[in-house]
């Protein structure tokens, strides 16, 4: 939501800025090209997050069977 909210408000003020139309679309470019980066980073960051999570369990349920074929 808050990205949105960025984007939206990047967005106005790109278009209610006094700026020649090439001048805009260029500055509108790179604010979308910056809000795509930070997505792709937020976008791995949380898929790395998620693997830490799923991995966690996973590892202690595999060491408990090790323990278990132990005894």
């Amino acid at each position: 939501m808050f990205i949105l909210g960025v984007g939206v408000g990047a967005l106005a003020a790109l278009l209610l800025a006094p700026k020649p139309g090439e001048e805009l679309r260029s500055d509108f470019a790179e604010g979308v090209s910056r809000g795509v980066k930070h997505v792709r980073r937020t976008g791995k960051d949380l898929r790395k997050r998620a693997r830490k999570m799923v991995d966690l369990p996973k590892n202690r349920v595999q060491a408990a069977i090790e323990l278990g074929d132990k005894t």
